[in-house]
């Protein structure tokens, strides 16, 4: 049994808890936080042992054997430093730091304690996300890959009203790519490894970019990529190439059902994932292996992948001016 200590009570700890039950072989052993309602609700809904504002009794109790980073962008990089300095295994909300130098700085300490810091990116971990690899030599020489995510968020219309929430706050790493971006840079980058070039070009308001459009380089394809927090549209995306292309109509983080077209306009498609209603299921279930069988040399070549999109993230939140200052 992995025994986990959750530090944040945000929106996504109930689907993270909801997924480990299925997967089973986690018990929540406690959640901190500073929100002294919202971490006792958590704590009645799903029965966990304790809860406490004092995140240093999570560090310290010997009988947790991970913790589960769930807390604003700006506070990953501290936080799962000091569980990794507390020998803890880490799992790590996306984005899984800030920057590149912060990422690189706790995958070598993990290595160093010889830990599992995992990155908590549920896309690469679906069979679903597999076939799309397995079906692209199928569609010939790529030529162009679009993906959307937009979701038009509550917290936009409080942020025009003046009330800045983490997902908005830049000095919290907020903004669309930070948020709904990261995902389809984790598809392109974990199908196709890094870009040439990359060039972000955001729609700003108050310091934070609310939706934006990346173009990656990739050299004989390009990449388009819109993330949106400020507008909705429909989700999708779209790999194409001379001989067919690869669609699915679900965002780049869900990927349930996929569809390989050829030239000829003949189609096969596919819906492998299990737990659909439970998204984050698969990754859970290859990170409870991993710990189980402490499998470091799995979770070091998982994070060369996650150093790459870094990189690429802070590049392109660079190119188009957006600083975390």
């Amino acid at each position: 049994m992995i025994n986990v200590g959750i530090i944040g009570s945000g929106f996504i700890v109930p689907h993270f808890i909801d997924a480990v039950k299925v997967v089973k072989g986690y018990h929540i052993r406690a959640i901190g936080g500073r929100n002294e309602k919202a971490i006792s609700e958590l704590k009645q809904r799903y029965d966990i042992d304790y809860c406490t504002t004092n995140n240093d009794d999570i560090y310290s109790d010997p009988k947790i054997d991970a913790i589960y980073v769930a807390l604003p962008n700006g506070l990953h990089y501290e936080t799962g430093k000091k569980a990794l300095l507390a020998d803890k295994h880490v799992i790590m909300e996306k984005p899984f730091t800030v920057t590149y130098d912060q990422a690189k700085e706790l995958i070598d300490l993990a290595r160093k304690k010889k830990k599992i810091i995992f990155d908590a990116v549920t896309l690469l971990h679906k069979p679903n996300f597999e076939k799309v690899r397995e079906l692209i030599p199928e569609v010939g020489e790529i030529k162009m890959v679009n993906l959307n995510f937009s979701q038009y968020s509550s917290r936009y219309d409080r942020l025009l009203k003046g009330i800045i929430l983490p997902a908005f706050d830049y000095k919290m790493a907020g903004g669309a790519l930070m948020d709904l971006g990261i995902y389809n840079i984790n598809f392109v980058v974990g199908l196709f490894g890094s870009p040439k070039k990359v060039q972000y070009f955001p729609n700003m308001y108050k310091k934070v970019d609310t939706s934006g459009v990346l173009v990656m380089d990739y050299g004989k394809f390009k990449v388009n990529a819109i993330s949106a927090k400020d507008c909705r549209a429909p989700n999708y995306f779209c790999i194409q190439g001379d001989k067919g292309y690869i669609r699915s109509d679900e965002a780049s983080s869900v990927i349930a059902h996929i569809t390989f077209t050829d030239n000829s306009g003949k189609s096969r498609s596919f819906a492998l994932n299990r737990h659909d209603e439970l998204p984050h299921y698969h990754e859970y279930d290859v990170l409870k292996k991993m710990i189980n069988a402490n499998d470091l040399k799995k979770a070091q070549e998982l994070n060369k992948l996650t150093l790459k999109t870094i990189r690429v993230l802070e590049d392109s939140l660079h190119s188009g001016n957006i600083y975390f200052k």
